[in-house]
């Protein structure tokens, strides 16, 4: 595309640095460089030069780079000057080259350097979105799942079901304009079958990332149990910090009591809970309904016993009662602590199917068995969770595209050889083509998304990204 301003922007952060960065994108480019260092240099090649003002006075030494359209990060002429990286050097750079007097040159808005490469097709949104997380990454694996999307990733998960679309679609609006014969049950189980295999690969996408993308946010942990069995003690015991307050009073911890700590390049959060329980105290009930929440956003939820309360033959009865609380893709460990008071073993116990784990936290005993289980669940989450970016955005186009070929899948459910003649062609294709558009909408296909969604996503960006 065509932009008619040039823009500028600071590329490094706000403050004092050993190098500052400035971008500037736009057919102007080429008069500002002749400018301020005097002549365009060899194309992207770094030049070290003087930085003039236009009273040809030198402001500062340092590097020039000419990148020329399209051959460059936004599609347009790019420069890029690396000067020292005082604030104050950069500021006034900046201001000098404003001060120029060359026409249509502006300060650059919030992501509008990346905006412009998805808009000159550099990039598809996935790509665009997957950059910005990088910059706000916090972690190894946020890192990697991101690069991955840039790479292309995700975005080739998405083109592939998108061709199989318009595959089966074409043979839809090719029956329905031309066909002189009525539509045969084989050609019907054929398109019945293709759709069926769009669902499974769009369920697929959606579904390894329903409850937690471990990439981008790490792993949730939550530790749950009646009051007073050990939870905050636990809490202070894995995170290794003395963060909740441990009393034997019961309902002392009000509200979720959070940590963070990290296992191989993976965040991982901590969750300590207000206890479970019948109460006519208001402010405890809002913390318990708090509790129930954090449950269903986390990964692995280790749930305590009091060991001298519950006997191990009782524990099933328990998580029974807790179960409900948990869905198929969480991971529940049961712990029964305070076994230096029943004089039982620390040890890995199963009873009908479940796992439980004998633990003292006051005698740490059994603590270390508890750690290598949770590092073992976080490798294999890990390893069966998708690598690549993922957000909100995403998951609700995906969502609504499932919902979308369901209604599909449920109109040619019943459809036999008898009645086939009954069969709406139309509907199907009509259906195809809003999959097609909600899956154009996450690679940002620009007739199928909104000025309005795009330029929302490149606001949450920084200046001169």
């Amino acid at each position: 595309m065509k932009f008619l301003k040039t823009i500028i922007s600071q590329s490094t952060p706000i403050g004092n640095g050993g190098i500052g960065i400035i971008r500037i994108s736009g057919n102007q480019s080429h008069k500002i460089i002749k400018k301020i260092i005097g002549k365009i240099p060899k194309i992207r090649y770094a030049k070290f030069c003087k930085f003039k003002n236009k009273k040809k006075k030198i402001m500062d030494y340092g590097i020039a780079i000419y990148y020329k359209s399209p051959n460059s990060f936004t599609g347009e002429d790019v420069l890029e000057l690396q000067c020292h990286g005082g604030q104050k050097i950069i500021e006034i750079i900046i201001k000098e080259i404003l001060n120029f007097k060359i026409k249509n040159i502006r300060l650059a808005k919030p992501g509008e350097f990346t905006k412009r490469a998805f808009l000159n097709n550099k990039l598809d949104l996935i790509q665009a979105e997957s950059i910005n997380n990088i910059i706000n990454s916090n972690s190894f694996n946020q890192i990697n799942s991101s690069l991955l999307s840039l790479k292309g990733k995700f975005s080739k998960k998405i083109k592939n079901n998108l061709k199989l679309i318009n595959y089966i679609n074409t043979i839809i609006i090719k029956e329905i304009n031309f066909s002189e014969n009525i539509f045969s049950y084989k050609q019907f189980k054929y398109i019945k079958k293709y759709i069926k295999k769009i669902y499974k690969n769009i369920n697929k996408i959606y579904k390894k990332n329903k409850l937690n993308n471990i990439n981008k946010d790490g792993i949730k942990i939550t530790i749950i149990g009646k009051p007073n069995v050990g939870k905050s003690s636990l809490m202070n015991k894995l995170t290794n910090k003395n963060n909740s307050i441990i009393t034997n009073i019961p309902g002392t911890t009000r509200d979720i009591i959070k940590d963070y700590i990290n296992f191989k390049n993976i965040n991982i959060e901590i969750s300590d809970t207000t206890g479970i329980r019948k109460t006519t105290n208001i402010i405890e009930k809002i913390g318990i309904n708090k509790t129930i929440k954090e449950i269903k956003h986390s990964k692995i939820i280790l749930f305590i016993l009091d060991a001298k309360l519950v006997p191990i033959k009782k524990t099933f009865n328990k998580y029974n009662k807790i179960k409900k609380y948990i869905n198929k893709n969480q991971i529940l460990i049961i712990l029964r602590n305070k076994i230096d008071l029943t004089n039982e073993k620390y040890k890995k116990i199963k009873i009908n199917n479940i796992n439980i784990i004998n633990i003292s936290i006051k005698k740490n005993l059994g603590i270390n068995i508890l750690i290598k289980k949770i590092k073992n669940k976080i490798k294999y989450i890990n390893n069966n969770e998708n690598k690549f970016y993922y957000n909100e955005r995403h998951k609700y186009l995906l969502n609504k595209n499932i919902k979308n070929i369901k209604n599909i899948l449920k109109h040619i459910k019943n459809i036999k050889k008898k009645n086939i003649k009954y069969i709406n062609l139309d509907l199907i294709s009509q259906k195809l083509l809003i999959s097609q558009k909600l899956l154009n909408c996450i690679l940002g296909i620009k007739k199928s998304i909104s000025n309005k969604i795009i330029n929302n996503i490149f606001k949450n960006f920084c200046i001169g990204k």
